[in-house]
């Protein structure tokens, strides 16, 4: 399996829209990976993991065809991961020459809020809702086993992450969330040893001195690993990623990697790509 991090930010993006932080203007002047559009995957150049205001872009910037993407995992309905004006672009009077309709597989919520799009009468079936449920795992594509797991996050937006097994392989996408809840847990239990897992890093470092409940710092996916070690979920050759940054956790790319290079983490940049 190989997966492609097409944006590693949270909803503002680094540098942030008329922000002048020490981080915006840091990475404004470094460039390079110090430069965040949102948090968006993309597994074997097929699954799409989100779909959020930054998705064409992506999809320009690193040559992925988005007519040929037919299925879309979806953590919560936040708009910088569920972004429905963009949905609606597949609309069968804007959309030529594509004849299968796009799956979108999210929770309650999100679920609700892409039928809602999809039954608009000049979509012509151009878009398939999927609803999922934490614990009950589903196939994708006839290859892909994907197993949605609870999310630390807003409840309102119906918030899960995903276990996405293939080939003998198994990636956990674990955005966003704070440390994961007890029922989270006990479902990761099933899943078995995962060859990467990419953690929700929202507050960096966590020096900005906020509580983080539905995100985490460096610290917690510490904490995360540590947990997924006792339970043989992860070891050694497991590669462990933090993903998913704020501007306002305090830290440049070059800041994060001097801190998680000690614990051998990876830190996430737009395009960074991983075979496992």
């Amino acid at each position: 399996m190989k997966i492609k991090f097409l944006g590693t930010a949270a909803a503002e993006g680094v540098p942030a829209i008329g922000c002048k932080c020490r981080v915006c203007k840091l990475s404004r002047a470094l460039g390079g990976r110090n430069m965040r559009s949102r948090s968006q995957a993309l597994i074997d150049g097929e699954l799409l993991i989100e779909f959020n205001p930054d998705t064409l872009w992506h999809s320009h910037a690193y040559g992925f065809d988005l007519s040929e993407i037919d299925h879309c995992l979806i953590t919560h309905s936040h708009p910088d991961h569920l972004y429905l004006d963009d949905i609606d672009n597949f609309r069968r009077d804007f959309c030529h020459g594509r004849e299968r309709a796009i799956s979108f597989y999210a929770a309650q919520d999100g679920y609700e809020k892409i039928k809602e799009v999809s039954l608009r009468p000049w979509m012509g079936g151009a878009v398939e809702p999927r609803l999922v449920e934490a614990g009950k795992a589903f196939t994708v594509g006839g290859k892909y086993t994907v197993t949605p797991i609870p999310a630390s996050h807003n409840s309102d937006t119906s918030p899960v992450f995903y276990s996405i097994g293939c080939g003998g392989k198994k990636i956990l996408y674990a955005h966003d969330t704070g440390y994961f809840p007890e029922e989270a847990w006990e479902i990761l239990k099933g899943e078995g040893r995962f060859d990467l897992i990419s953690l929700d890093c929202t507050g960096c470092l966590g020096l900005d001195g906020h509580a983080y409940v539905r995100h985490m710092t460096l610290s917690q996916c510490l904490d995360v690993i540590k947990r997924m070690e006792s339970l043989g979920l992860v070891d050694g050759n497991t590669v462990k990623v933090v993903n998913h940054f704020s501007h306002n956790g305090g830290q440049t790319y070059d800041e994060m990697v001097a801190a998680a290079d000690k614990h051998g983490v990876v830190v996430s940049y737009d395009g960074l790509e991983i075979e496992v």
